[in-house]
């Protein structure tokens, strides 16, 4: 290629560049922030909290099967999804699966447990 359609294709580049930027949609996308996880805690400690609904969180075991790995992997997923929701704790209601893991959970805004 000559010398002008690299400038070209640079220049159309950062066109697009900028162009994402002033887009809320992809700066979501190419934001590096993520979420803090919530905080497992009991139904007790989330009393005077606003629910935010209710969230799940998956995991697989390894190929060695371990099944143990694979609920906290889920848990840590919810904890994960949760605070994706704007949520800070969330009530652990029960796991499902074994190799499959799903923790479900319910997942609350508070201003502390």
């Amino acid at each position: 290629m000559t010398h002008k359609t690299w400038l070209m294709v640079f220049g159309l580049t950062a066109l697009a560049a900028l162009a994402a930027c002033s887009n809320p949609t992809a700066q979501k996308i190419f934001s590096t922030e993520v979420a803090a996880p919530a905080t497992l805690v009991t139904a007790s400690e989330v009393v005077d909290c606003q629910l935010v609904g209710e969230v799940v969180g998956y995991g697989e075991a390894s190929r060695s099967g371990n099944a143990p790995l694979a609920r906290i992997t889920a848990r840590d997923n919810m904890l994960q999804r949760a605070g994706n929701m704007g949520a800070n704790y969330v009530v652990l209601k029960e796991y499902q699966g074994n190799r499959r893991a799903m923790a479900i959970g319910k997942a609350y805004k508070c201003g502390k447990p």
